[in-house]
């Protein structure tokens, strides 16, 4: 490789080493990449914003609300005769099972 620059005489062993080093050529993304790398940002944004305390507390305070009105729904449902006493009962098994997890309280591990 190095024998074109000795017949020249212009033999530098550094030559395209510091070219690639300091004068790389920096490769734009393509539009797709570009495109993904937005919608990655809007979903990361969208998730920090979701996972926040406040969010979380206002989500369970509408779960629980959402839940109680179903119950009394199911119940309602259950004395017209829509539904039947077992799918009723099921429905507010689940009802409740969500509002339990909605209502208890955090578990801290104690210190050590």
């Amino acid at each position: 490789m190095n024998t074109y620059f000795e017949k020249n005489g212009s033999f530098n062993s550094n030559n395209r080493i510091f070219e690639a080093c300091y004068y790389e050529t920096a490769k734009s993304a393509g539009k797709a990449q570009r495109a993904l790398e937005l919608l990655l940002s809007w979903i990361r944004a969208l998730l920090k914003i979701l996972t926040g305390a406040k969010v979380r507390r206002i989500a369970r305070v509408f779960t629980v609300a959402v839940s109680l009105v179903g119950f009394i729904g199911v119940i309602g449902a259950m004395d017209h005769g829509s539904i039947g006493l077992g799918t009723g009962l099921l429905i507010g098994a689940l009802l409740l099972g969500v509002e339990y997890l909605c209502l208890r309280g955090h578990r801290h591990s104690p210190k050590g």
